[in-house]
């Protein structure tokens, strides 16, 4: 083979991703991948043979080193064995890595494909390869150093945190919501969230997502003082903007320290007065009023986004189907919040 054979998202093959953000590039087609790899081992052609791959759940988290560096996305499923049938002749059954048979042959296709690109995932997809976990490993950071401090002696730097301003007053009718109905504000209600029109259509139906693994980003709006109890504050969600420089799985969904420095660019290019209010993410089971955020949700929210109108919007995927919930932080456990969608 001189060059990568694409094929559609119907068809089993290898989706390859490119750079360490993983972004989709296409899917490869299995098998004349492996009718070049295993035809030029047995000496012979294999055009007229049929492949039956089984997967075997064994681990391997380790890089395939070399130009470019390839990285399996379903670790978890690392081996395999692969028996060759032409007519009703069993000709070949052996056990193979994922790394033998895929990674090397398609690190030198790509090498000569894309010369450029230093990093690729990638990963065996298609009918009956859904089940196995589709993993995206978080970025290395780079040009980061530790800086340590030797017992005893004091730091010559001092953060202290700046008093904000108090948020402008508003209503919900400003914000479009004329009418909370029958589940309006409770008194004890100290945070309500409202998501504007493009915020609401991006995250119920527009913003591509997937559903072999988690995804979210952050939550950009503004922050305002209800004028009817000036204690309470009024999030107003205006963009949704998806993560970059993340790590994902099945189960769960890690930010960076990149993703937060290019969340910050994005709202200072956005302009305004427009803030970071908090962070949304996927899971990908039907919502149920019994499961709702997990441990280490809970655990990132109190732990990154501290203040109290800081917010987790969470979409569970089912079938096609999104539900929005947002939840926010009290001090000592994470709580619904109230919140209205306002249509555009």
């Amino acid at each position: 083979m001189s060059s990568i054979a694409w094929t559609d998202r119907e068809t089993v093959g290898i989706d390859l991703y490119r750079t360490d953000d993983y972004v989709l590039q296409g899917r490869a087609d299995l098998f004349p991948l492996l009718r070049s790899v295993l035809g030029e081992a047995l000496g012979r052609s294999l055009d007229d043979a049929l492949f039956a791959l089984s997967f075997h759940q064994v681990a391997d988290q380790r890089e395939t080193s070399g130009d470019p560096v390839m990285v399996n996305l379903r670790p978890s499923h690392s081996y395999l064995t692969i028996r060759i049938l032409v007519g009703d002749r069993l000709i070949y059954r052996h056990p193979h890595s994922v790394r033998e048979v895929f990674a090397r042959p398609l690190q030198r296709l790509l090498a000569a494909d894309f010369p450029d690109e230093k990093h690729w995932g990638y990963a065996p997809a298609g009918p009956g390869l859904e089940k196995i976990s589709l993993e995206r490993p978080a970025p290395r950071m780079e040009g980061t150093i530790d800086v340590r401090l030797r017992r005893g002696r004091a730091s010559r730097l001092n953060l202290e945190e700046v008093a904000e301003p108090e948020p402008p007053l508003a209503r919900l009718a400003d914000l479009g919501v004329p009418d909370p109905g029958e589940d309006g504000l409770r008194p004890e209600d100290d945070v309500a969230v409202v998501f504007a029109p493009e915020a609401g259509k991006a995250l119920r139906r527009e913003l591509p997502l997937s559903e072999e693994i988690e995804e979210g980003g952050f939550l950009v709006g503004y922050v305002h003082r209800d004028a009817d109890h000036p204690e309470r504050c009024l999030v107003e969600v205006v963009h949704a903007l998806p993560a970059e420089r993340t790590g994902a799985s099945m189960l769960q969904f890690t930010f960076t320290g990149e993703s937060f420095l290019r969340a910050n660019d994005a709202v200072h290019r956005l302009g305004g007065d427009l803030q970071l209010v908090g962070w949304y993410h996927t899971h990908l089971f039907p919502a149920t009023e019994r499961l709702g955020l997990s441990s280490s949700d809970v655990e990132l929210h109190s732990r990154t986004f501290r203040r109290r109108w800081q917010i987790a919007g969470l979409l569970n995927l089912d079938d096609g189907e999104r539900v929005l919930r947002a939840y926010g932080w009290n001090g000592r456990r994470m709580r619904r919040l109230p919140q209205w969608v306002v249509d555009g």
